[in-house]
C-alpha cells in the first residue's frame, strides 16, 4: 500500500519537474511578440529612369600620320604612350635619297641660270630654253617636298598609341597604313546600337551615364548622334555619345556600359523598390509600431521608387520584413 503511493507521488513530481523545464525553455528563446525589420530613411533626391545597352568608346579626334614619301626610319623621337604637342618631331627618315635629289637640284639650277643667260643673248631658242625651264622647276619641286617630309611632325596633340615601324626599316608611303598613330584623350564618344522598340526614347542631347570594367568612376555624357535609319544587317540604329574625359581613365576601343537616361526628377523623396507592396503602401517603423501608408508613386528604376506622397525625408520605410505585416503590428529594427 505505502508502496504504491510513493511511487504515485514520484510520477506527480516528475510531471511537475518537467513542466517547468518545459516553461524555462519558453521564457529563454527570446520571443518578445515584435516582427524583426530592416529599414531605410527615406531620402531627398534625383531619380532616373535608363535605358541600359553596352558599347566601344573610341577618341574623337586620332591621326594615323604618315610621311608623304617612303624612306628608311633613321630616327624615332617619341615611343609609344608619349604625350605630345602639335608639331612635336616625331620621325625622320634616311636622308640618302634627299641628298642625291639635292645634288640633282643644284646641277638643275646651275643648268637653268646659264641657259638663261644664254636665252638673254639670242645663243639658243624659246623651246630649248622651256625645256631646260620646266625640268629644273620638276627637279626643283621634287627636293622641296622631300626637304618637307624627310622630317614628320605632330598634326595634333595627343598620345601616342601605336608605332608601325621600327628604326631601320623601310616605310613605304603606298602600301604601309600609317607610321605613328595619335590619340587625343581630351574627348571620347561611346557607340552602341539601339533596338527599334527603344529608338524614339532617344534624341540628341539627352544624358547618358557611362561606365567602365576598370574603374567606379561614372562618366556623364551627351547623346550627340541619333541615326535617322537602321542598319541594314542588324535593324539596329546607331548612336553616338560625347563624353569629357579629364581624368583620363577612358581608353581607345575600349569596352562601355551605357544607362541612357529617359526620364529624371530631382529634389524629390526616394525609397528602395523593395519597400513598396502591391504598387501602393509601404510601412514604416514609427517608435516601434508599423504604420501602413499609402503613397503615390513616381518614376522609378531597378533600384528605387520616387514618393510623390505618402512619405516624408528621413521617416524609416521597412525594406525586409514587410511580408505579411500589419498596421499597428510592434517591429524592432534590426538593421
Amino acid at each position: 500500500m505505502y508502496r504504491k503511493i510513493f511511487i504515485l507521488i514520484s510520477l506527480v513530481l516528475l510531471i511537475l519537474v518537467g513542466c517547468q523545464d518545459k516553461e524555462v525553455v519558453k521564457e529563454d528563446n527570446g520571443f518578445s511578440g515584435k516582427r524583426n525589420v530592416k529599414t531605410v530613411a527615406a531620402r531627398m533626391g534625383e531619380i532616373n529612369t535608363y535605358l541600359k545597352y553596352s558599347g566601344k568608346i573610341e577618341a574623337e579626334t586620332i591621326a594615323n600620320a604618315s610621311p608623304s614619301m617612303s624612306g628608311k626610319v633613321e630616327k624615332l623621337f617619341v615611343k609609344e604612350g608619349d604625350h605630345v604637342k602639335v608639331g612635336d618631331l616625331l620621325v625622320k627618315l634616311d636622308e640618302t635619297q634627299l641628298e642625291q635629289t639635292r645634288i640633282q637640284f643644284e646641277n638643275a639650277e646651275q643648268n637653268y641660270l646659264r641657259m638663261q643667260k644664254l636665252l638673254e643673248s639670242d645663243a639658243i631658242d624659246k623651246q630649248t630654253f622651256d625645256e631646260v625651264k620646266t625640268g629644273y622647276n620638276i627637279v626643283k619641286s621634287t627636293y622641296e617636298f622631300m626637304l618637307d617630309n624627310i622630317e614628320m611632325k605632330a598634326p595634333i596633340s595627343g598620345i601616342v598609341t601605336y608605332i608601325y615601324k621600327k628604326e631601320g626599316e623601310k616605310f613605304d608611303s603606298m602600301m604601309d597604313p600609317f607610321l605613328i598613330r595619335i590619340v587625343n584623350s581630351s574627348k571620347f564618344k561611346a557607340k552602341l546600337q539601339v533596338s527599334d522598340k527603344d529608338i524614339n526614347k532617344l534624341k540628341k542631347g539627352q544624358k547618358a551615364i557611362v561606365t567602365i570594367d576598370n574603374s567606379d568612376e561614372e562618366f556623364y555624357g551627351l547623346v550627340s548622334y541619333v541615326s535617322p535609319e537602321a542598319e541594314m544587317m542588324s535593324g539596329t540604329f546607331p548612336i553616338e555619345i560625347s563624353i569629357n574625359n579629364d581624368s583620363n581613365l577612358l581608353k581607345h576601343n575600349q569596352f562601355a556600359r551605357i544607362d541612357l537616361i529617359t526620364q529624371s526628377s530631382s529634389n524629390t523623396i526616394i525609397i528602395p523598390q523593395e519597400s513598396v507592396l502591391k504598387s501602393s503602401y509601404v510601412f514604416v517603423a514609427a517608435n516601434g509600431i508599423a504604420e501602413k501608408r499609402e503613397v503615390t508613386l513616381g518614376i522609378g528604376n531597378e533600384e528605387e521608387i520616387e514618393i510623390k506622397s505618402g512619405i516624408t525625408k528621413g521617416e524609416e520605410v521597412i525594406i525586409s520584413g514587410n511580408i505579411g505585416l500589419q498596421a499597428g503590428d510592434k517591429v524592432e529594427i534590426r538593421n
